[in-house]
């Protein structure tokens, strides 16, 4: 099909349509296509590179600034003439938020940071796309005529009652075998892969700190795998066989010589699911750890105006807001709520 993003589909194949410069093969990025433009005529944008943000300024309930850490390591505060926006990701702004002493007052005072105020949320709900992988050899060299060695997907709808497609992949050309060679098998020459991918996972995890120092990286439990009906392994498992039936269709099977991972020999619904978790690796799409929810969800940290709930002058807008997990790569829903935050402060945000 030509363009996954014009119209709701249930099933297609085709090609990604990716922001890049044809020019070089350079993918584009919110900060070119946003901030590149703009960068030497808005006299209210100041961008402060190599700057950390590690805590939060609050003026009781209110948000006043950001304490941040310059590349020289001076430190300073930055205050909000009218609101913070928190924009640090699934991983650092409920890392900012924890350490600035919002979130579980529990955790909070295990680690000895002031409990400033408790919000259960901050940190659950950790959700990803977990993938694993499938790998041929093949007769020979792939041309090289692609932009991020993935262009091509596929997505499919295993249950007729799902909304849209419960099952995606990506085609590389190239042998994705990063997990699979810490399992034994090795890595072909030649090769192409596909990756079932879980679009709606049921697992979730957590985000949380294990020290009060801010330098401190926080620790990730994606808790994979983990749903109580194993919907997002029996998921991988079927997608395992889709792709073997592609593989034995023509024009692609003229191409391979033979299944390298995880071989014609692992047949078994047991068999292939372990195989599928142990080979399964992550995206990179983190989201979750601060969800948007009605005032009766307990675990929401945001309203529907993206608001700290129980705190003034704050917004959060990244995909730590997302209550649940976009089907497919989540950087436009990300796009989408940046620019949601800024109808919503108005005035001369723009």
């Amino acid at each position: 099909m030509e363009g996954f993003n014009r119209k709701p589909f249930s099933e297609g194949v085709g090609f990604f349509d990716l922001a890049y410069h044809p020019e070089n093969n350079k993918r584009s990025s919110a900060s070119v296509a946003y901030l590149h433009p703009v960068m030497d005529e808005r006299p209210n944008l100041t961008l402060l590179l190599e700057t950390w943000a590690y805590r939060l300024e609050l003026d009781g309930t209110r948000a006043a600034g950001v304490h941040v850490r310059t590349r020289d390591g001076e430190e300073k505060l930055v205050r909000a003439r009218r609101e913070v926006v928190l924009c640090a990701g699934a991983v650092d702004s409920p890392r900012l938020l924890l350490h600035s002493g919002i979130g579980p007052r529990a955790d909070l005072e295990a680690l000895g940071i002031p409990v400033a105020h408790d919000l259960p949320g901050v940190g659950e709900n950790l959700l990803d796309h977990p993938e694993s992988v499938i790998v041929w050899e093949t007769n020979g060299p792939i041309p090289d005529n692609s932009a991020m060695d993935s262009d091509a997907g596929l997505f499919v709808r295993r249950d007729p009652e799902h909304a849209g497609p419960d099952l995606m992949f990506h085609f590389y050309q190239i042998p994705f075998t990063d997990n699979p060679e810490r399992l034994g098998y090795q890595r072909p020459e030649f090769g192409v892969s596909m990756t079932p991918n879980i679009p709606k996972p049921k697992s979730r995890g957590r985000l949380y700190l294990t020290s009060a120092d801010p330098s401190v990286k926080p620790a990730l439990d994606f808790r994979y795998f983990t749903d109580e009906d194993d919907y997002d392994g029996r998921t991988l498992v079927d997608g395992i066989r889709i792709a073997r039936e592609i593989a034995a269709s023509e024009p692609l099977a003229g191409w391979l010589k033979r299944e390298v991972c995880p071989g014609p020999h692992i047949t078994g619904d047991e068999e292939l699911g372990e195989y599928a978790r142990k080979a399964a690796h992550t995206v990179y799409h983190p989201a979750g750890t601060c969800r948007m929810g009605a005032v009766t969800d307990e675990l929401a940290v945001v309203d529907p105006e993206l608001r700290i709930r129980g705190l003034e002058g704050i917004r959060i807008a990244d995909a730590s807001v997302f209550p649940t997990m976009t089907a497919v790569n989540p950087m436009i829903g990300v796009l989408m709520v940046g620019e949601r935050a800024v109808d919503l402060i108005g005035g001369d945000a723009r």
